[in-house]
């Protein structure tokens, strides 16, 4: 008697492994550099096959029951593969950061480039200035120099234990300042097309998130969902709102020395910021509330 054999498959964005993320990306890559016709469902099986694949599972293109198997897996795959319109779309869903590094070269000549961490947690508010700028002008006529450049400043060498003196013993990644633009986009030519695009995916999820769920900052939750109603666009504040808003932010932190100097305001991790910049709201419709009583 075989025996049975269980394996666990995600069921939403938060369980996919970065294993099954990068096939994704794969597959996303393939369909939109071939002129073959693309359906949901093909995506949706080629997903399902790599899933199996990534957990040890044989491909078996003779046993009906696997072929079974693939389709139903397929069918589930609905919240993976969307269809919006004719277009075909793998919308990331996450503020896991299921690309976490990004490995180029040899062995011999070996590079790694490691990713923000989970929901942002380490990236500073220079570098969230600089990657929505470089995420907006990628957005506006998808100029690839843009989208490179913003896989080459969010996605950094690890930091030298020089830096991490001087800057934040957490600190991970080399700092967001420490090469040129030119660098930042040559670092990005490097990579593959489908690292880019899962990098932005990955980002422009960020942005919207940021603007409508819960974050735990040092202990405990916030929400700056607050800060970006006055829009009147929810959910995309920080990525439509205008570049100098943060520009303005960051000078004026920098007046109230709260932080330090404009330079220290950027090199402050993006989340403390932004819980600063929700206690002073508060304090402000408090003031309001006594003002009109």
């Amino acid at each position: 008697m075989k025996k049975q054999r269980y394996v666990t498959l995600p069921e939403n964005w938060d369980e996919l492994t970065p294993e099954d993320w990068r096939e994704a990306l794969k597959i996303r890559q393939t369909m939109v550099g071939t002129d073959h016709a693309w359906t949901v469902e093909d995506a949706r099986i080629e997903t399902a096959e790599a899933m199996l694949k990534n957990r040890g599972v044989r491909q078996q293109l003779n046993n009906p029951q696997w072929l079974k198997l693939i389709r139903d897996i397929a069918q589930s795959l609905t919240w993976l593969w969307t269809v919006e319109g004719e277009a075909i779309s793998l919308c990331y869903r996450s503020e896991l950061n299921k690309l976490p590094k990004i490995q180029h070269g040899t062995k011999k000549e070996h590079q790694e480039w490691l990713g923000p961490m989970d929901c942002g947690a380490d990236m500073t508010f220079g570098e969230f200035r600089q990657a929505i700028a470089h995420l907006k002008a990628y957005e506006q006529d998808q100029n690839p120099a843009a989208l490179c450049a913003l896989a080459g400043l969010l996605y950094r060498p690890k930091a030298t234990e020089e830096q991490r003196t001087r800057y934040d013993r957490q600190m991970i990644r080399q700092p967001y300042d420490w090469d040129s633009l030119d660098e930042k986009i040559r670092r990005g030519e490097l990579m593959k097309p489908w690292q880019r695009w899962g990098i932005y995916a990955w980002f422009a999820y960020f942005c919207e998130a940021l603007t409508t769920e819960t974050f735990v900052v040092e202990g405990e939750e916030a929400c700056f969902a607050p800060l970006f109603e006055t829009s009147g666009d929810r959910g995309r504040g920080t990525k439509d709102g205008n570049g100098g808003g943060l520009h303005q932010i960051c000078l004026t932190l920098a007046e109230s020395h709260v932080f330090g100097t404009a330079r220290d305001v950027d090199h402050t991790l993006l989340l403390t910021v932004m819980q600063k910049l929700l206690l002073d709201y508060h304090q402000l419709q408090q003031m309001k509330k006594k003002l009109r009583k």
